[in-house]
């Protein structure tokens, strides 16, 4: 065989070992694509007709494997917190109920008791907010505090129930955690926290924001007070 052939015969070899290679690290990236595009569990909360989901489905998804139990899931996604039993969910995504509320899990569209249930990646998972006792109405209205960048640690909603002539200022008041001057009418502290002076607390109601005579709007049922830390 002439140098000339021979020269031709390995770089045709040359060029098959280099396209075999090609081809397998082409077959690992787009397994490595599939798998990241996977189904994976669907999740939702709601409180009422208010969805409070926000980005915490991704949350559920990245803590998702595959024959985990949704206690598990619920629990490793780090979105719910338990009570001692282990099982009744307390806070959900930094939501809140007040005590004749509970939480109820469905699965697919049934309520799911054993919290021992494996969760499969097609799955669709949906929290919701309902009343204790069977057979009564839901009627909510939602305070959420946002601390924003500033005071993170402060961010939470809390639901509480309905009442008629319920106001602004009583949803304030009646929570506990919101602190009013004298004139009953200024915010001062929140979960005991005082702005700076560069800081002030706004009201908003279903994002929209109130004036100082907004604190004795009357509430409906289903509304969103939102005290929000802003800079001046």
């Amino acid at each position: 065989m002439s140098v000339k052939l021979m020269g031709r015969v390995c770089l045709g070899l040359l060029f098959i070992v280099i396209m075999g290679g090609c081809s397998e690290h082409n077959s690992n990236l787009e397994g490595n694509i599939a798998d990241a595009g996977a189904i994976q569990p669907g999740f939702s909360l709601k409180v009422g007709d208010n969805d409070l989901t926000g980005s915490s489905g991704r949350q559920l998804s990245d803590a998702y494997k595959q024959e985990i139990t949704i206690q598990e899931l619920l629990k490793n996604s780090g979105l719910v917190t338990f009570a001692e039993d282990g099982s009744t969910l307390l806070t959900v995504n930094k939501v809140s109920l007040a005590k004749d509320m509970v939480w109820e899990i469905q699965l697919n569209g049934k309520r799911i008791t054993d919290m021992n249930t494996r969760v499969r990646q097609e799955d669709n998972i949906v929290i919701t907010a309902q009343e204790a006792a069977p057979n009564t109405p839901f009627l909510p209205v939602i305070l959420t505090v946002n601390g924003g960048s500033e005071q993170p640690e402060l961010t939470h909603s809390y639901v509480q129930p309905f009442t008629d002539n319920l106001s602004v200022r009583g949803l304030l008041i009646s929570s506990g955690i919101v602190h009013l001057a004298e004139n009953n009418r200024t915010v001062l502290t929140v979960k005991e926290y005082k702005p700076l002076t560069n800081e002030e607390w706004k009201l908003k109601l279903n994002d929209k924001t109130l004036l100082d005579s907004g604190i004795d709007m009357k509430l409906r049922i289903q509304d969103e007070l939102e005290l929000s830390l802003e800079v001046r």
